[in-house]
């Protein structure tokens, strides 16, 4: 009585069939994922913010302006107080442009305007104690040695747009991954919804079949081996689709957990493909390089950057610097600035600068280290663009692969269903014995699951492929 209740309430569960509500596509479900997993919000914001920072690394010879404007008054003993006073007061203001050349080259364009006023000073000793200045100057400086023709800026220039980029190519890279992630579970989940529609088929199968078994041995009409094999099979059949829902389950959580839900309960419908279809799929095209390849390109830039820059600092500062100034002065502020641009005060002057490490060994091997990591960052890149290449080729040879044993197995599946029904037709006829029709419908449940698989390998592999796509996952 207890065996038979258990199988009715389990024949009740097994048949009553699963609802859903509207279908959600798998282009709607992706862009849930774009918009509502914070890993991919955080990923398109990474991705914006290297765009933006793309010319970052140009500013570097971009002009700059500035300004400067201070007053002071100064009450420090004097030595003479005739010529000197015991106060100054002093009131300046600068401003000007600067840039830095490609070429190594520094240039510094500046006005500079002040009031001078020396307080108690002797008339005789300083006739005027209260002026104006000012001074036009233009300085030049060229890197001889050091930065020489701009190596050094240059590769500052190359190291903030390189790390930028390997911050976009990073990203993108991850959002691909992440996309086609969600498409693999996408697809999973709608062909485990096909396993367990045909492993509960199975089960309720294999309950009649235990059933009939069941009532022939009572009327003395059967060994109770027959019986035993049916309800073995029935309870693996029970054991593999109990599977196939935590499998479900499982997956129903994860295609929640990709859109940012903490739950496991789905109802919407989605969609389904086809043994057709799945073999019409054509490979996608494939972009030149892969987005993690694309990173690790800007990594190599960016340690022959690191490189350069060593090599760079640790060298001496040579240069030879000149100053070009026009002077005027006067009591009256107008006049002052009027002979500042004139040439009757001028200023010139030339001269070099030499500044060099003395710590030789230190020096050494800093720029060594630095060599050693550009040597590993061209290895890296080399070893990634051999993985992506024999990454994308063993794809798709699984691709093709999985297609070929697809038509294979639709054909094993068709054999098997008509094999299976045959040897029912044959025991309803007493031509035939249960374990034969129990081996013959596992041969054809299996078939029709080695089927669903196929094309979830299939669909899989697909999704992969397309992280390798310029247009990534849609």
């Amino acid at each position: 009585m207890k065996l038979a209740h258990i199988s009715a309430v389990l024949g009740l569960m097994v048949v009553t069939p699963q609802t859903f509500s509207a279908q959600l596509t798998l282009n709607d479900y992706l862009k849930q994922v774009e918009e509502k997993n914070q890993a991919m919000t955080a990923s398109k914001l990474l991705t914006e913010s290297a765009d933006m920072r793309a010319d970052e690394g140009k500013l570097i010879f971009r002009p700059n302006i500035f300004a400067q404007a201070q007053t002071s008054v100064d009450k420090k003993p004097t030595t003479n107080r005739n010529a000197q006073g015991d106060e100054t007061d002093y009131t300046f203001f600068t401003a000007g442009l600067q840039q830095q050349f490609r070429t190594g080259t520094a240039g510094k364009l500046s006005y500079n305007f002040s009031h001078t006023e020396i307080i108690n000073a002797s008339p005789g000793f300083l006739p005027v104690s209260n002026f104006h200045d000012g001074i036009a100057t233009l300085e030049l400086s060229q890197s001889l040695w050091r930065n020489f023709w701009g190596k050094e800026t240059r590769a500052t220039e190359t190291l903030i747009s390189s790390q930028s980029q390997a911050s976009k190519h990073t990203e993108n890279y991850k959002i691909k991954v992440t996309l086609a992630q969600a498409e693999s579970v996408y697809w999973s989940l709608s062909q485990v919804r096909k396993v367990v529609k045909v492993q509960k088929e199975s089960l309720e199968r294999a309950q009649k079949i235990r059933t009939w078994n069941q009532n022939r041995l009572r009327n003395g009409l059967a060994e109770s081996a027959d019986f035993l094999q049916s309800d073995a099979n029935f309870k693996a059949r029970e054991y593999e689709l109990k599977n196939a829902l935590q499998e479900q389950f499982n997956l129903q959580r994860a295609f929640n957990s990709l859109r940012g839900i903490n739950n496991e309960a789905l109802d919407e419908d989605l969609e389904s493909v086809d043994s057709t279809k799945i073999k019409t799929l054509a490979l996608p095209a494939k972009a030149d390089l892969r987005d993690d390849t694309k990173a690790a390109i800007e990594y190599e830039k960016i340690a022959k950057s690191n490189a350069a820059l060593a090599i760079e600092k640790n060298k001496p500062t040579f240069e030879v610097y000149g100053t070009y100034a026009l002077n005027g002065r006067d009591a009256e502020s107008s006049q002052a600035i009027s002979h500042s641009f004139k040439t009757d005060h001028d200023t010139k002057a030339i001269g070099v600068r030499f500044i060099a490490p003395l710590d030789f060994g230190t020096t050494s091997d800093n720029i060594k280290s630095y060599k050693n990591d550009q040597i590993a960052a061209e290895q890296n890149l080399q070893r990634k663009l051999f993985e992506q290449e024999q990454q994308w080729n063993d794809l798709v040879r699984r691709f093709e692969d999985a297609k070929e044993k697809l038509s294979l197995v639709e054909k094993i599946e068709e054999a098997q269903k008509i094999k299976a029904s045959n040897e029912r037709d044959r025991l309803s006829k007493g031509r035939t014995v249960t374990f034969q029709v129990l081996n013959f419908e596992q041969d054809y449940a299996t078939s029709e699951l080695a089927r669903i698989q196929n094309e979830t390998n299939i669909l899989n592999i697909y999704s992969q492929l397309k992280i390798y796509s310029a247009g990534g996952t849609k």
